[in-house]
Parts: C-alpha cells; structure tokens; sequence
C-alpha cells in the first residue's frame, strides 16, 4: 500500500510528509509474526506455524559485503535477525548477495537513499542497484519465543514470565491463561534451552514446610534441581521446598553484613541460601536450623557440595533453636575473654509469613548480660487493606516488629527497614534489622536477699 501511495504522489513533499507519518505507525506494529491462524490455539501444532513471506531485497556483488555490513541503512531498514532469517544472505549464485529489507519500512525516497549509501562505500554503480523481492519461508524453528506467545495468545493476554530454577520453569499463571498453559509449557521447553521441566503454582506457599502444590505442564517428571548464585551451588527437591530466585540480592546484601568475628545463627536456614555463603565468606561461626528436614537433608548436601567449612545443622522449630542452640552458644561465647571473644552476632529470620511470631523466643531467653550486640534480621510482609502511600508499608513493618516483641518504640534500636520486594499491590516484604536490648533478653532475678526471700517463703 505504501509503495502505491509514493507511485502516485513522489514528488509532493506534503503528502510525503503524510505517509510517513503513516509509514512510522505501520512500523511500530512488528510485521514478522507467526501467521494468524496460530491465534488462540491451546495445542501445540508445529505446522500451523509455517508461513511464506515476500521481503523487498537488493542484490550485490559478494566482493562488497564486508564494506556494507554496519552500514546504519542495513541496521534502520533490514529485516530482524531471527534464526534463520539474516538481512545479508546468498544471492542466486556465488557472486552474489542480497540485503533483506522490512517492507512496512521502505518507500520511494528511502530506497534510492539505501543505493546512494550503499553505491558510495562500494563504488558499484548505481544504475547495477535495483530492488526486487525475495520470498522466505518460515516454520516453528524459526520464530523465537516472544514472537511465539504474542501470536498464540488472544489478544490482551500476555504471559508475564516464569522463574527459573535449575532446569525447571516455574510459571504462576493467572486464571485467564489457564486455558493455554500446555501450548506455553510446549513452548518453552523448544525455545529455552536449560528447560526439562515446566510447572505452574497451584495454591499458596505452606507456611511450615515452605513448599507448594504444582501441577506438570510439560516436560519430564524431575524436581530435583540445581541453581547458582554467585558461586554458590544450591540442590533441592522443587516438589517439597521454596526457593526463590529472586530473593538473590538480598542473600548478598545480608551476609555482606558479616565479618570474620561475627557469629551467625539461621533460624529458617532452607538448603542455605544464607548460612553456606556466611561459612565461605569465613565468619566465626554458623549455626543452622530449619523444620523442614527435607530442607535439612539439602542443606547438609550442599554443604558438602560446596565444600564449606563446618557448620551445625538442626531440625527443629525455629523459637526452640533460638531459646535452647543459640542461647547456650551465646552464652558460652560470653563467657571468653574479650580479645578472644566474638564482635557481635547476627540472627537470621527469614519467613517471612510467620518470622514475626517468632521474635517473643528473645524474651528472657540469656541468663547472662550480653557482651556484644546481637542483631537480628527479621523478614516479614507488611500489607494494607487499601491504597496507601508508600511511607506506610515501612513503618507497617516496624510497628508489627515491636507488637509482636511487646514492647514500646524507643526500647529496640532499629538498625534498619529494608524493603526486599514487592509481592503484590498491598504487600511488600520487608527485612527489618534491630539490636535486642540488654533488659529484654535477660531474664531477671529477683534482687531480693536470699536471707529474706528464705524467710518469706517460710511465712
């Protein structure tokens, strides 16, 4: 149509004008898709993706492409590289080539601008320059993923993404996409080249194992995976433990906090996302526990895997590990000379729907004064009800902190409120970080004389 529009009316710049403004909208829409009977298919059927297209070309002489390659009139106006599909390909014999070129892009004036631009770097001589078409064919191998879910997908649907974990594509589908998920596993598994195995979240996280119902998409029946982070290696059974991989920022921002004399205690340790990189990063000591023991199993293996120094391993609830494993160790670091002794110990909280709950464990729980700061990271969701600004969700985070702890604002030093992420439209995760006070941590005794608490109990 475009072509037609400058045959009739080359020359007048006002209607050139016109028509590309034209030419700009046309070209905003991508011309190379996947035909339209692929729409809304819930199957995958690899022939339907088959289609032939004609493209505006230019022959050259072979000896002259490595002058042409760069040139920005290739970049603006060539076809977009796809697997198959080059802007610079054979021509009908040895000594020749053809530049492919976007036919929603060209008019007129641009193409005798491409043989200008072309003829001046190459000295070919123009009137050798002529356009023609060359028609391509197509078929599934070459359309790539995106182009793939755009053309399946009804229109105003759209897939927003997965997470990967080791070989497996975790997909959490909205109910509108429910429909489509076997042509988007299908999908995935032939254009995503470390995916075996593809599934979609089929009810919330289990707040005591951390773990979640999945359905198979596609792909084999294999959940035990391995991922990295940083140089971390992490295995894990998929099918009966979380992990997120996008919580790897704040692995790293958290046991950046640690030093060599820091002690470090992980109450919901999962395979170790947080205790095995405080080990290889060579702090003083790692303790860690979690109640899953599937998580526990992992966590030990990967300790081994990564060949991290020795770190103490429990399976039991996380207030029982903070009153009984880290209160005796406490207590016995303590009790060391100052130069030998650790500079401060950091308690690691993360669950985040439930870490909360656990924080009143901190209670009286030393029998002694502490000699160092012990710092405790506690993850949790903020929500609200309604929209709110943004200045409420940080101090929602600190406000159910000290509810749950009992205690008035003042009392606890608040280190910090970070905000890890943002879950949904009213829920944020947050890590807040606090120093426990000396008088809450301390069970205290009566300080009455024992001469007198004798009598009394005499009465």
């Amino acid at each position: 149509m475009l072509s037609r529009i400058f045959r009739s009316f080359h020359g007048s710049s006002q209607i050139l004008l016109l028509n590309r403004s034209v030419m700009t909208e046309v070209a905003a829409k991508d011309w190379l898709q996947p035909p339209e009977r692929v729409r809304g298919i819930t199957t995958l059927d690899k022939e339907l993706f088959r289609d032939k297209i004609s493209v505006p070309c230019l022959p050259i002489p072979s000896r002259v492409v490595g002058r042409v390659h760069g040139l920005k009139c290739i970049k603006d106006f060539g076809v977009p590289r796809m697997n198959r599909v080059k802007s610079i390909v054979e021509g009908s014999s040895k000594e020749e080539r053809m530049i492919l070129f976007n036919p929603n892009l060209l008019s007129n004036s641009i193409k005798e601008q491409i043989i200008e631009d072309i003829s001046n770097v190459t000295n070919v001589d123009k009137s050798t320059l002529v356009f023609g078409t060359k028609e391509i064919e197509l078929n599934y191998e070459d359309w790539d993923i995106k182009r793939c879910f755009k053309a399946v997908l009804p229109d105003g649907l759209e897939f927003s993404g997965f997470s990967q974990i080791g070989h497996i594509a975790h997909c959490n589908l909205r109910e509108e996409l429910l429909p489509y998920k076997h042509v988007i596993a299908s999908i995935l598994l032939d254009k995503t080249a470390w995916c075996k195995t593809v599934v979609n979240k089929v009810d919330e996280i289990n707040t005591k194992f951390r773990f979640f119902e999945m359905e198979l998409l596609g792909g084999e029946q294999n959940y035990i995976a391995e991922v990295k982070e940083g140089k971390v290696r992490y295995r894990l059974d998929f099918s009966k433990l979380f992990w997120n991989s996008r919580l790897g920022t704040e692995h790293a921002r958290l046991f950046k906090k640690f030093n060599s004399r820091s002690l470090v205690y992980d109450a919901c340790a999962g395979v170790g996302p947080f205790a095995i990189p405080a080990a290889l990063n060579g702090v003083r000591r790692v303790l860690a526990n979690d109640l899953n023991p599937e998580s526990v199993k992992y966590l030990k293996e990967n300790v081994e895997l990564n060949k991290a120094p020795a770190i103490s391993v429990f399976n039991k609830d996380a207030m029982d590990f903070i009153r009984e494993e880290v209160a005796e160790d406490l207590t016995k670091e303590f009790a060391l000379p100052f130069e030998e002794r650790a500079s401060e110990a950091h308690v690691l909280m993360n669950l985040p729907a439930l870490a909360v709950t656990f924080l009143p464990a901190f209670k009286n729980f030393l029998k002694v004064k502490p000699e160092f700061p012990v710092i405790v990271h506690c993850h949790l969701f903020a929500k609200a009800h309604e929209d709110v600004p943004d200045e409420f969700y940080p101090e929602e985070a600190k406000r159910m902190v000290l509810e749950s702890m009992g205690v008035e604002e003042g009392r606890v030093k608040i280190l910090e409120v970070h905000n890890v992420r943002k879950v949904a439209g009213r829920k944020e995760m947050f890590c807040v970080s606090f120093e426990l006070p000396e008088d809450y941590v301390v069970a205290v005794e009566s300080e009455e004389p024992e001469a007198k608490r004798a009598k009394l109990a005499n009465c």
